[in-house]
């Protein structure tokens, strides 16, 4: 069994910068960029309808996200029990989300011109999109931190999933 080093217990460094994201930015983020989202979208309402339900649909598998995000920061930052899977399971999902985005304007019935008109800039979003949530998944994952502060200490096995 590998002894553990006290100087990675604990929520500092870049895992204290994961818990603020996940708990508060990332969820501020998301809620505005919804009211931003539907203020621009709201002039093509009455003409193309999809974009509504495109809003409707996005929107409320954004404000899912937003509250897992916080509930996952929450749990990562007061080191409850199962918070990495928690976490990991959200960075999961926001992946999931963000690559299914690219088609989402389809698949709601958005007019061909419409839909060629938004790929390009929802490619760049859910691209970055993917490779913040990836990066914070491999943190989870390869980090010492994670791994003793969320270790418990009575046992030496990992709370890590696999």
């Amino acid at each position: 069994m590998q002894e553990e080093n006290p100087k990675y217990r604990g929520v500092r460094g870049w895992l204290l910068i994961l818990c603020v994201s996940l708990a508060i930015l990332d969820p501020l983020a998301i809620v505005f960029s919804l009211f931003s989202v539907t203020s621009a979208a709201r002039p093509y309402f009455d003409r193309y309808p999809a974009v509504l339900h495109l809003v409707v649909v996005s929107g409320i598998c954004r404000l899912a996200l937003a509250i897992f995000s916080a509930y996952a920061g929450i749990s990562l930052w007061r080191i409850l029990p199962g918070a990495v899977s928690i976490a990991t399971k959200y960075l999961r999902a926001v992946i999931l989300y963000s690559a299914l985005a690219v088609f989402l304007p389809g698949l709601v019935g958005l007019p061909e011109d419409l839909y060629r008109e938004m790929a390009a800039p929802t490619f760049v979003s859910s691209f970055m999109t993917i490779s913040y949530a990836g990066l914070w998944y491999l943190f989870m994952k390869k980090s010492k931190r994670v791994a003793a502060t969320y270790r418990p200490p009575e046992s030496g096995a990992d709370h890590l999933p696999e």
